[in-house]
C-alpha cells in the first residue's frame, strides 16, 4: 500500500518567536501502523542525522491523518483540505525538500505568460502565485 501522511509541527523562530506549519510525507508499507514507523524513522532522520536546515528549528510534530491509497484512481483525488482564518500568513513552502530519488519529481504550475521564459527565475525573482482557477 501506498500513504500519505500529512503532519503538523510547532519550531520556534529565529527571533524566538512562535511558528508553526505543516508537510507531507508518503511510504510504502505493509499496513498503516508500519507507514507510521516509516514516516517517524523519516521525520528523526532529517532532524538529527540530515540536519535539514528547515528542520532545525521545528520542536513537536504531531500526526494530522494519514490516507491509505490501496489503488492509484485514474481521476484525480483530493486528499487534504484545511481552511484557515484571515489573511494568508507570511511563510515558507518547498516540494520534496529532503528528497533525492529520480523517480520523484515536483512541478510547479506557472501561467502561459511564465512558461515562456527561457530559464527559471532565482529565487530572488519568485513573484506572488497567480491563481490556477479563479471562481467569481
Amino acid at each position: 500500500m501506498l500513504y500519505s501522511g500529512h503532519f503538523s509541527f510547532d519550531e520556534n523562530g529565529k527571533d524566538g518567536d512562535e511558528r508553526h506549519g505543516y508537510f507531507t510525507c508518503i511510504a510504502s508499507a505493509a499496513t498503516p501502523e508500519l507507514a507510521l514507523l516509516k514516516f517517524r524513522q523519516r521525520i528523526q532522520a532529517i532532524r538529527n542525522d540530515i540536519k535539514e536546515p528547515l528542520f532545525k528549528d521545528i520542536v513537536a510534530v504531531y500526526v494530522e491523518d494519514i490516507v491509505e491509497i490501496a489503488d492509484i484512481p485514474d481521476e484525480a483525488v483530493m486528499t487534504r483540505f484545511q481552511s484557515s482564518e484571515g489573511p494568508f500568513p507570511k511563510s515558507r513552502s518547498c516540494s520534496l525538500p529532503t528528497t533525492h530519488f529520480e523517480d520523484i519529481k515536483a512541478f510547479q504550475w506557472l501561467p502561459a505568460s511564465e512558461e515562456d521564459a527561457a530559464e527559471p527565475h532565482p529565487p530572488e525573482h519568485y513573484k506572488e502565485a497567480v491563481p490556477f482557477i479563479r471562481f467569481t
